[in-house]
């Protein structure tokens, strides 16, 4: 029982390092960082949004139901002043007929009379649906096209995460692959420390020798501290670009030459046609385009009539007790009708729109030749400097090879009596910025090959 108690610790032990901490390609490290980012989340609810807005604008064009009551209780009646015009007619009869002799009649007298009765109960359903307007379908479309750009936006954002993904996992790597030159070089000088120092114990060499090693053993050490620090700094911020948990252990699968090994001149097609429409950014440009026409063709038919139908039934009860079936009980009504909108002179509000609108499409067209002109210069450039990175790494693993012979010869000749330390720590030096240079050419070369992947749109 207790083997089986161990036995399922150490699997869970497992299991929680696993989960602790992942190592991860940098296709990778694009993927989860796509399938996480908070950025690409709140696109997503922008997405929604955008299809719910559709759903809004669709209810303006669609038929309406409403109903309603309404109860008022007078507490003071409303009246109004009435002048008596019933005994004026009824003397004038009575005098035409002779019935009584003829007289001047009296000034007639005002009375207070109400059309009213305390208690007002009404209630009533209407349906109503709009019949045409033109800005009604324009304003439709464009609210699809508005879905369509938050799209392209989302796009956008990805491209932009995948390109700070790649350039944050870079700078890990080339920081990674100093590391390694610097633990090498620590190794050799320990090496050489340990035989000079024996060297120096037999009498052969001076104690300036020695210390002359020791400063470059320190000053190496110092410069895997701070590396050590660059290297921390550069995996916070490849977990910030991904959304991943800052307090969770990360590592690289890949390091600096497996990816430049995967770099040829001949995967680089340099007479590629640029195809604009593989940037999400030109996308949203043309777009625009299409909502500002949309949007000047909606102002424009404002000019049009625009016409609405209703069809309504109510009923009114009024009473001066409201529970008396004495009295008259519901009144019922029903109308039905047409609203025709026409719009005849509005102060050149609409023409004013219109040619801003205008003016805005022309500036949209302006600014997507320059956009163009950008990419263009940003593939020309983006190429040249590809070929360079590729030459310069050549050219500087050819200097890594000879600073590494001459420093080897003079570290044998120092051993053997018939060199200076200087030399050696001469040698020594011109090695390292060697070998510095070589990894940041092999750096600039990966970094070339992103910059021309995002140039032609293809990250």
């Amino acid at each position: 029982m207790r083997a089986i108690s161990i036995l399922l610790f150490f699997v869970l032990l497992v299991q929680l390092n696993m989960h602790a901490q992942q190592s991860m390609s940098l296709n990778e490290a694009i993927q989860y960082g796509l399938e996480n980012h908070n950025r690409l989340k709140l696109d997503a609810l922008d997405e929604q949004k955008a299809e719910w807005s559709i759903t809004e604008f669709k209810s303006i064009g669609m038929p309406k139901l409403n109903a309603g009551i309404n109860y008022q209780y007078y507490f003071v009646t409303p009246a109004q002043p009435v002048e008596d015009f019933i005994s004026p007619s009824v003397y004038g009869v009575l005098f035409t007929e002779q019935v009584i002799p003829q007289k001047e009649l009296p000034t007639p007298e005002t009375f207070e009379f109400s059309f009213f009765l305390k208690n007002n109960l009404s209630g009533n359903i209407e349906l109503s649906s709009l019949v045409f307007d033109a800005s009604y379908l324009y304003g439709l479309k464009a609210a699809r096209l508005y879905r369509e750009l938050v799209g392209q936006q989302k796009n956008t954002t990805a491209f932009e995460i995948k390109s700070n993904i790649i350039k944050a996992y870079l700078s890990i790597l080339i920081a990674e692959e100093n590391m390694k030159i610097v633990d090498d070089n620590i190794k050799t000088l320990n090496t050489s420390l340990k035989e000079i120092t024996e060297i120096y114990k037999s009498g052969f060499i001076e104690s300036l020798d020695v210390d002359r090693i020791s400063l470059s053993l320190e000053n190496t050490l110092a410069e895997k501290e701070n590396l050590t620090q660059l290297i921390q700094i550069g995996y916070n911020v490849l977990k910030f670009q991904m959304s991943y948990p800052l307090n969770e252990d990360l590592s690289l699968s890949e390091d600096l030459k497996m990816i430049a090994s995967k770099i040829s001149m001949d995967e680089v097609a340099f007479d590629a046609e640029i195809d604009f429409y593989k940037r999400p950014d030109y996308q949203a440009i043309e777009t625009g385009q299409k909502l500002n026409e949309l949007n000047y063709k909606s102002t424009k038919s404002t000019f049009l009539p625009s016409a609405r139908a209703f069809v309504s039934l109510s009923e009114s009860l009024q009473r001066n007790s409201l529970f008396d079936n004495n009295e008259a009980g519901f009144l019922p009504s029903a109308s039905a009708g047409l609203a025709i909108n026409i719009p005849i002179y509005d102060g050149r509000e609409r023409k004013s729109k219109m040619a801003q609108i205008k003016l805005e499409m022309e500036k949209t067209e302006i600014q997507k030749l320059e956009f163009e002109n950008a990419i263009r210069l940003e593939v020309e450039n983006a190429k040249l400097n590809f070929k360079n990175a590729k030459n310069t790494l050549n050219q500087r693993n050819k200097v890594v090879e000879l600073n590494q012979n001459i420093y080897n010869k003079s570290l044998i000749k120092f051993k053997e009596g018939v060199g200076s330390s200087f030399e050696v720590t001469e040698a020594e030096a011109s090695l390292y910025q060697a070998q510095a240079s070589y990894i940041n050419a092999m750096y600039e070369l990966v970094n070339a090959k992103m910059n021309l992947d995002i140039a032609y749109g293809n990250i």
